[in-house]
């Protein structure tokens, strides 16, 4: 005996009809008389109603199922939640490290615009002995057999510890190279020193991308990203864009929007061709990101709306794909993990979330402290309780993630809005199951990309 089950999903786009299945990914067009068959099968009508290839065909992508199929299918992403969790990674290793508090940019929605010392000299002592501290970390773990690892450079800027940056990169990539094991890297970067003098000092081929921010047209972007004293940015770091997709380095371009600069990531979009060599696109991806705290925020239900617009502009010059993979349920990021992993700074604190670096009141331990209890968990503190317990998808949404049919596509928003969310800064998406309406019409979005 089979039923529907609840991980399926209709569409009708463009007079077209969809079913998605929320399980597995597998999205399939059906016609007019199949989606009245499968109605009348839903409204008790026998199962024989379908003929056997369609019978079959939603047998065999599992969109009908066998008794206790979607109960057990809850157990497995509660489980699969769990595991990553409370998983060491024993065959990865992720390190978020935050080379400076200083920044050549004073972009006013920065997370650590308030935390940032950009007055005092900058101790690079305290840089080389964490760096060292790091790479004697990473040996424990080579030691032990593991596979990969990955260290992401953001800061402040990290572009402006060049020197250190680069030389590091080739210790750890001689470092793993001796033992066999895979290794990359990420710049989260304002792009304006990326220069290719910088860029030929890197292993490119190990370069997992660089991402660079742009938020606009020339005369918008100037004006939010850039110094005090208000210099052309804009032309240096598309200077740079094309230098680095020229030799074969994948960049991804972040694109902050808020209300104020929604029109203007639409020009720069509409005349990207014209700025950006696109004869090397193969190497070039877009990351639209929403800012969020400031009064110009949309909300995330606004948010995809305009998500939409930016999107289908990228996907009409092939500079985007749609997204409709529905992986195994984890924890979003570091932060909720109680894993091996790292938010480290330049002074070797330890933070469970990047964006809580250089503030004193969420720092969680200290790399040496780790190092000297021979790298076993120290004892949690109240920032690593909050994220791991009280932000959890185990506690938030009054426990209702695990049994909700978008959860592996969803995988449950950053654990960071979810305190913004409990504490009254970000309006409460879980209310009236928003959160479910915001996610179908990301689906339903993503399906009309198609073919675009």
């Amino acid at each position: 005996m089979y039923n529907f089950s609840k991980y399926m999903e209709i569409f009708k786009i463009n007079n077209k009809n969809y079913i998605f299945n929320l399980n597995n990914g597998c999205l399939i067009e059906v016609d007019d008389s199949t989606i009245g068959k499968m109605e009348l099968f839903k409204n008790g009508y026998q199962e024989d109603i379908l003929n056997d290839l369609e019978r079959q065909t939603l047998i065999d992508n599992q969109f009908l199922v066998s008794e206790g199929f979607d109960e057990k299918q809850e157990k497995i992403n509660h489980l699969t939640y769990s595991i990553s969790k409370y998983n060491n990674n024993k065959d990865f290793l992720k390190v978020d490290f935050a080379l400076t508090d200083k920044c050549n940019f004073n972009c006013p929605y920065c997370f650590e615009c308030n935390n940032l010392s950009r007055n005092h000299e900058h101790n690079c002592k305290s840089l080389i002995e964490t760096g060292n501290e790091l790479y004697s970390y990473i040996s424990k773990f080579l030691e032990k057999g593991i596979k990969k690892v990955e260290i992401v450079f953001y800061g402040g800027e990290p572009t402006l510890e060049k020197d250190f940056v680069a030389d590091y990169i080739k210790r750890i990539y001689l470092l793993c190279k001796e033992y066999n094991t895979s290794f990359q890297y990420v710049f989260i970067t304002n792009g304006f020193l990326f220069t290719k003098d910088f860029s030929d000092r890197l292993p490119k081929d190990c370069c997992k991308f660089i991402q660079i921010t742009i938020d606009g047209e020339k005369e918008f972007h100037n004006q939010r990203r850039t110094n005090l004293a208000k210099i052309n940015t804009f032309d240096k770091i598309i200077e740079n864009v094309n230098q680095l997709i020229s030799n074969r380095f994948y960049v991804v371009i972040r694109l902050n929007i808020d209300k104020s600069n929604f029109e203007s990531i639409g020009a720069f979009i509409d005349n990207i061709g014209e700025l950006i060599d696109l004869k090397h696109k193969q190497y070039l991806g877009f990351d639209i990101a929403r800012v969020f705290g400031s009064d110009m925020s949309y909300d995330l239900y606004e948010y995809e709306k305009v998500r939409k617009v930016l999107l289908s502009k990228l996907m009409k010059i092939g500079l985007s794909k749609p997204r409709l993979s529905c992986k195994a349920l984890t924890t979003f990021c570091i932060a909720e993990s109680l894993s091996n992993d790292l938010v480290l700074d330049y002074k070797g604190n330890l933070y469970r979330c990047w964006n809580n670096v250089f503030d004193d009141k969420f720092k969680i331990n200290t790399l040496r402290d780790l190092m000297k209890n021979n790298l076993d968990p120290l004892d949690h503190t109240d920032v690593t309780l909050d994220f791991i317990e009280n932000l959890s998808l185990e506690n938030v949404n009054n426990k209702e993630c695990f049994k909700c049919k978008y959860c592996k596509y969803c995988q449950g928003i950053c654990p960071a809005i979810r305190r913004s969310i409990l504490n009254g800064i970000e309006e409460n998406i879980y209310k009236d199951d928003l959160c479910k309406k915001i996610i179908r019409e990301r689906l339903e979005n993503e399906i009309s990309f198609i073919g675009v």
